[in-house]
Formats: structure tokens, C-alpha cells, sequence
């Protein structure tokens, strides 16, 4: 393709038939429930973890939480998890101006990403474990038979929401660990440029749990009073729940409807660290190889991308060897980075979606918000990390990282509407 004249040399325009555009959004989060609240939260590093507040607290291994605040969705049905994704995936829809339905069900799928979402049968015998009982005691002691679960199982989670909105296109959930909501994402975008479906509702839910509060624990993994990413004092994690759901479709498809559309989801990728069950590459391989899969897909060189939206546990290791990789791909180019978890705490399958729709904000608006609860910068994780306040930034193309347990890694990548993009190139004139 031919570079465009007003664009300057080196630029391109991606084939629009092609594309994968962004066209509503709704989210579910400790900082917000609706979009332009949770937006204005983000912007004023408001911080939405602190003591846990609900009846079952005691049976929690952890003071602290992430919860979504007053929530209470008489729109679908099962668990918390589902809740939240029916009620997040019906806000997009109406945000993508379909009047809460879709134009055509058979041609409109649904990919969620979890950690471990729809969790009633699992938490009896997580909660029997925290009180002492005995494994042969938990059933009886509690009520209820482990051999066969309460609740629906976490492959309803798409079933729930295809259900409220009547569609028949594709329906899968995702479970990649911490990186689930990028995946997602990536799965529906693939199913539309396959041509498998013409729009995907994608993103990722996840509710409080006091299992994962135990598997944390059990790492050591928690913090005690905050989650600070990439400060020099970070501890650990703080765990908590939300959901958030982006409306994907074709730009052919968007254009034939009068879509208005918000950014292009132009790059994704993911990759394996291939070394721990929980800790990440000490060179941060796999978060290497996702964030350059990813920017190759999109046709985007590094020294284009304005802002990361980071992983940013506020683990020790996790934050720097982030850092280190962030280093590793972008070299001196140095883009605006921020961790919502310092605000969100860390919301497990529903994180990299919940900032997906973040830096979707971020291209619209022109800003890029805080990281809450960074004090002091930690010099071993050397980047440009957002704090204090929200910097206004023309923001053009935003990356989205996402990294979990098993090495699993993944990033996306959006850009403005109908961007024209820098390509990367090698002295040979390819691609990595």
C-alpha cells in the first residue's frame, strides 16, 4: 500500500475492510459502574480498594479488596460473575447505539476472558479449608456435596449473556490466568477477520473469591495496606473484582450500520514465558515477544506508541522485570505509562479488559491518568511511569499489556479511528 501523501513518508493506511474497530463499551468497577464515571475516577487517581465490606468478609484471608460498589443486576441470571458480565456486555451494547440489541444475532458472538469466574461450587471447600475443617468434614460441616458443585460452571459466563441479548454467533470463554481479558479480545478479533462473525462482544469478568485470596496468600503475594506499582515500597497485590466488555465489529460492518467508532484494535498478540508456574522470566521473554507480535501485527513501530497501559501488579518482581521488558521494546522511546491497578486493585481475568477500555478512553480523550498509590518511583523499574495527576498526551496508539500465572503473556494494541500508522521495518525491509 502506498504511503499517504499528508501523512509524511514511512506511514501507511491499513486496508479499512480489514479492520477491527472499537464501537461501545461498558464497564463494571470499584472506581465506577458506568464508563464516564469509572473514566473520571481513573483521571483522578481515585482508589477504589479498602477494607473488605460484606457479610461473608470473615471467611476472606485478607482485609483489603477491590468490590464493585452497590451492585445489584436483576438483568440475567447464576452467579456474581455472570451478573456482572450480562450487566457490562448489555451497557456496551447500548453504548454502541443498538438500542440493546444486536442487528444480527447468528452473526454476533460473545468471548470472555476469566481467571475463575462463577465460582459457588468451589468456594465451600475453599471456605471448610480456612476454618480448620477437615477435607471429610467439609461437605457435612457445610452443607452442601463437593461432588457435585453449586452453580453454573465458568463456561456460562458467554452462555449468560448470549442468553439476555438472544445471540447465536460464536460463544467461548477464555482462561489464560491475569492475561484472560486480552485474550479474549484477541480470540473475537480473529473470529471477525476469519469472517465467523461480523461483531464480538469480548472482554473479561471476575468476581472477589475468597480462593483466590488463599492462592495469593498462600504465594505471599498480598500487600498489606495498598497496592503500589512500581514504587520502590510495593509489597503485593490487592485483590478485587469488575467486568468490562468492548462492542468488536468489522470497520465494513460498523460503516454499513453508522456505527460511531472509537478506536481500531489493531494489533494483538501472545506469547509464552516458558519457564515458572508463577514467576515471571527474570528477562521478561514472553512479555517481549507480545508486545513486538503485537505492534508487528498492527504495522506499528515503538517509537509510535504514546502510552502503555502496564501490568503493574505492585509485586516486587513482577513490576520490574515489566519494566525491563517495557525497556527492552521500546529502547529510548520512552511512552507514558500507567497501572490502574494502584486504583482498581488487581481484578484478576477482568484486568487488561477493564484497561482496554481505558485506553480507548485515553485515545478519545487525549489524556492518560495516574498511577495511584505510587509515592516514590523505584529506579530499577526505569520508564516513564504517570503519577501525581493525569497528563494531557495527544495519545495516537496505546498499548495494552497483560501477563499472568504459567507464563501466560498477552498484549493489544488500539489506535485512534482510521489512524495512519508508522511500519516497523528491518534493514532488509521486514518484519520481526
Amino acid at each position: 500500500m502506498a504511503a499517504s501523501a499528508t501523512e509524511g513518508a514511512g506511514l501507511m493506511i491499513r486496508d479499512p475492510e480489514t479492520a477491527v474497530v472499537v464501537t461501545g463499551l461498558g464497564v463494571l468497577s470499584p472506581i465506577g459502574t458506568t464508563v464516564e464515571t469509572f473514566w473520571r475516577a481513573a483521571l483522578e487517581g481515585v482508589v477504589g480498594t479498602g477494607p473488605l465490606d460484606r457479610p461473608d468478609a470473615a471467611d476472606f484471608p485478607a482485609a483489603l479488596a477491590g468490590e464493585v460498589p452497590g451492585f445489584d443486576a436483576p438483568r440475567g441470571r447464576g452467579d456474581r460473575s455472570a451478573r456482572l458480565a450480562v450487566a457490562a456486555a448489555a451497557a456496551a451494547v447500548a453504548d454502541a447505539g443498538l438500542g440493546g440489541r444486536v442487528t444480527d444475532p447468528y452473526r454476533t458472538g460473545v468471548c470472555l476472558g476469566t481467571l475463575l469466574g462463577n465460582r459457588a461450587g468451589l468456594e465451600p471447600a475453599v471456605t471448610g479449608f480456612h476454618r480448620g475443617a477437615a477435607a471429610s468434614e467439609v461437605p457435612s460441616a457445610l452443607g452442601v456435596s463437593l461432588a457435585a458443585p453449586a452453580g453454573p460452571p465458568i463456561v456460562d459466563l458467554a452462555d449468560a449473556v448470549g442468553r439476555d441479548l438472544g445471540l447465536r454467533g460464536p460463544s467461548l470463554v477464555v482462561g489464560t490466568a491475569c492475561a484472560s481479558g486480552n485474550s479474549a479480545l484477541a480470540h473475537a478479533a480473529d473470529t471477525i477477520r476469519a469472517g465467523r462473525a461480523d461483531m464480538m462482544l469480548a472482554g473479561g469478568v471476575d468476581e472477589l473469591s475468597s480462593g483466590v485470596m488463599t492462592m495469593f496468600a498462600s504465594l505471599r503475594s498480598l500487600a498489606p495496606d495498598a497496592l503500589r506499582p512500581f514504587d520502590r515500597d510495593r509489597a503485593g497485590l490487592v485483590v478485587s473484582e469488575g467486568a468490562a466488555v468492548l462492542v468488536l465489529e468489522s470497520a465494513a460492518h460498523a460503516r454499513r450500520r453508522g456505527a460511531r467508532v472509537l478506536a481500531e484494535l489493531a494489533g494483538w498478540a501472545s506469547a509464552s514465558d516458558a519457564h515458572h508456574m508463577t514467576a515471571p522470566h527474570p528477562e521478561g521473554r514472553g512479555a517481549v515477544l507480545s508486545m513486538r507480535r503485537a505492534l508487528d501485527r498492527a504495522g506499528i513501530a515503538p517509537e509510535s506508541v504514546d502510552h502503555i497501559s502496564a501490568h503493574g501488579t505492585g509485586t516486587p518482581s513482577n513490576d520490574r522485570i515489566e519494566a525491563h521488558a517495557v525497556r527492552e521494546v521500546f529502547g529510548g522511546h520512552a511512552p507514558a505509562v500507567t497501572s490502574l491497578k494502584g486504583a482498581l486493585g488487581h481484578t484478576q481475568g477482568a484486568a487488561s479488559a477493564i484497561e482496554a477500555v481505558a485506553c480507548v478512553l485515553a485515545l478519545r480523550d487525549g489524556v492518560v491518568p495516574p498511577t495511584a498509590n505510587l509515592n516514590v518511583p523505584d529506579p530499577q523499574c526505569p520508564v516513564d511511569v504517570v503519577r501525581g495527576a493525569a497528563r494531557e498526551l495527544p495519545v495516537r496508539v496505546a498499548v495494552n499489556n497483560a501477563f499472568g500465572f504459567g507464563g501466560n503473556t498477552a498484549c493489544t494494541v488500539f489506535t485512534r479511528p482510521g489512524l495512519t500508522r508508522s511500519v516497523r521495518t528491518t534493514s532488509a525491509g521486514s518484519t520481526r
